[in-house]
């Protein structure tokens, strides 16, 4: 199976080097220093779970690397559109397309380009981050992956691409209602990403303090409301899991938003808090929490992406 790897971050960059590392024909898309380092010096994966560096083809043309039998797709939710247009060598007739990213709304973009035959859907669960140019850094408990056919069916090619993973040391859960997965997983970020990244804080300190544990509860509340309002089949106690999968992360850890804020990145807050007001207006669901949260985060993002905007406005105050 030749695999291409769209996104070479912490989570492509983590689970491709896992397929890597046993054999398979992995192929990277990257770029700037992160790609040089690679080229140089090989993919290496600093983890909890055992470290190495493996030697990949990395490349930041996917025409280069041509047609795949299997994409994961893992780049940021912002830049889906434009990705899945430039990753079109890599993709003819019979390759899937496995989205692997944060979100809900990944998949419709997907779909429109390439047409549901070729899409499947998944999320991770994972610590993993870049280090350094070059270097995937993994704490915590072992990736794991869950994703499935967007019909729910088991098909003979989901059956191998949980082999394929399987084979690789990854911990794959094939499942039959990937929606129900999304939105479990989509709860969870919205509520620890968005309260982590305004508070500036780590999981742990998030959690330790009684206000704004309260508020991430609230959050996720929110978001079960509107997922059962537009008839996702979320389970019973859905908060309540979530908050324990929060529990055994690592106190340390810092979410990739909060990340990227402190970077001065781009933030998902479109894709994350804003797609819960978005939506919460659409099915008439209130979202008060959330609405908070995605009002100062954007002003955050707005503020990263337009510098010079941002200053004219405090020299004018």
């Amino acid at each position: 199976m030749k695999i291409g790897i769209m996104g070479t971050g912490g989570i492509g960059g983590y689970f491709g080097g896992l397929l890597a590392r046993v054999g398979f024909d992995l192929h990277f898309v990257a770029r700037g220093k992160h790609r040089q380092a690679i080229l140089e010096e090989g993919l290496q994966i600093v983890s909890s779970q055992g470290s190495f560096r493996v030697l990949i083809h990395v490349t930041s043309e996917p025409h280069e690397i041509g047609p795949v039998d299997l994409l994961l797709f893992c780049v940021k939710s912002f830049d889906t559109e434009d990705v899945a247009r430039f990753a079109a060598p890599m993709v003819e007739e019979n390759t899937v397309i496995l989205t692997l990213q944060n979100g809900i709304d990944n998949v419709d973009k997907l779909v429109q380009e390439y047409g549901q035959e070729r899409i499947m859907a998944g999320t991770t669960f994972i610590e993993a981050s870049i280090a350094a140019p070059g270097v995937i850094a993994q704490s915590g408990q072992a990736g794991r992956i869950v994703f499935g056919e967007l019909s729910g069916e088991r098909t003979a090619r989901a059956e191998a691409i949980l082999d394929t993973f399987q084979r690789a040391g990854i911990e794959a859960e094939l499942s039959s209602d990937i929606q129900k997965v999304l939105w479990s997983k989509f709860l969870f970020i919205c509520g620890i990403h968005g309260v982590s990244t305004l508070s500036h804080a780590s999981l742990g300190l998030v959690l330790s303090c009684p206000e704004t544990r309260d508020l991430v509860t609230g959050v996720m509340r929110e978001v079960e409301l509107l997922a059962r309002a537009r008839e996702v089949n979320l389970p019973e106690g859905v908060v309540s899991e979530a908050m324990r999968l929060a529990e055994s992360y690592n106190k340390k850890f810092k979410c990739s938003m909060l990340r990227d804020l402190e970077w001065r990145r781009p933030m998902e807050v479109e894709a994350l808090n804003g797609m819960v007001v978005k939506l919460g207006r659409q099915s008439g669901v209130e979202t008060p929490l959330n609405r908070v949260l995605y009002a100062c985060l954007k002003l955050e993002n707005e503020k990263m992406k337009n510098p010079f905007w941002a200053s004219q406005l405090d020299d004018f105050a």
